[in-house]
Parts: structure tokens; C-alpha cells; sequence
């Protein structure tokens, strides 16, 4: 979920991405930056 809060722009950032627990994965002053998260390779991962 990617959220702006215009509150919180001066402190944190105005814009954050919450993972789907509630966590905030990032927080951002610009939203292109904040959707930085989303473009980091994947990796196998053997179970």
C-alpha cells in the first residue's frame, strides 16, 4: 500500500509503503524514491 500523509512531510516524508502486516517498508520526501523498494532483483531462494 503506498500512503501520502501531507502531516508528516516535514518530519518523515510524505509518502510511505506498508507492506501488507503493517509494516512501513519506506518512507520518502519524493515518491519516486519511496518506489524504489519495488525495482530490487529477486533472488532464488532454495527450500
Amino acid at each position: 500500500q503506498i500512503v501520502k500523509d501531507p502531516k508528516l512531510a516535514r518530519k518523515q516524508g510524505a509518502f510511505a509503503v506498508i507492506a501488507a502486516g503493517g509494516r512501513i517498508l519506506k518512507r520518502g520526501q519524493e515518491l519516486g524514491r519511496v518506489l524504489g523498494v519495488f525495482d530490487s532483483k529477486l533472488k532464488l531462494v532454495e527450500a
